[in-house]
């Protein structure tokens, strides 16, 4: 599947929903249908949800942006961390679309890096792009990372 996505479009579709259901953002908590079943990765995964958890509170806070952009630098490193791991974890066990699988990281990246610079200029960090970052991430470990576990492959 080739990614293509527009920020504006889905803050726009996030704030009709936001408008008509009420919902607003939360933490995420983690849940045990997010494990993949690898003790790894799924330490990692729940260490980006804290990370992202820290940055809303402090968000939530109304914390200079200061305060919240180190944490962001911190959410940056350690995703490009977790997904060079998981890239090559991944590939020992399929090369079957590890392109694509590269492809939706990177794409992940580079809006981190987006959201960085509009946080930026603006001051702060809105919550409806962290609820994108949330929403994006639990939809990624749902649904796009089980695809390259092959169950015979694995020996914990």
């Amino acid at each position: 599947m080739q990614w293509n996505f527009n920020l504006s479009v889905y803050l726009r579709v996030y704030n009709v929903f936001k408008d008509i259901f009420g919902f607003t953002m939360t933490q995420v908590i983690w849940q045990d249908s997010y494990s993949i079943g690898i003790d790894t990765i799924d330490t990692q995964h729940k260490q980006l949800f804290d990370i992202m958890n820290k940055i809303y509170v402090a968000s939530e806070d109304d914390s200079d942006i200061a305060v919240i952009m180190p944490l962001f630098d911190q959410l940056q490193d350690y995703t490009k961390y977790h997904f060079d791991e998981e890239e090559q974890f991944f590939t020992t066990l399929s090369q079957s679309n590890i392109e694509q699988h590269k492809s939706e990281h990177q794409f992940f990246i580079d809006e981190l890096e987006k959201i960085k610079q509009q946080s930026l200029r603006i001051g702060t960090i809105s919550l409806e792009l962290l609820y994108f970052l949330n929403d994006w991430l639990v939809n990624h470990i749902q649904a796009e990372d089980p695809k390259y576990i092959v169950q015979d492959n694995l020996a914990q």
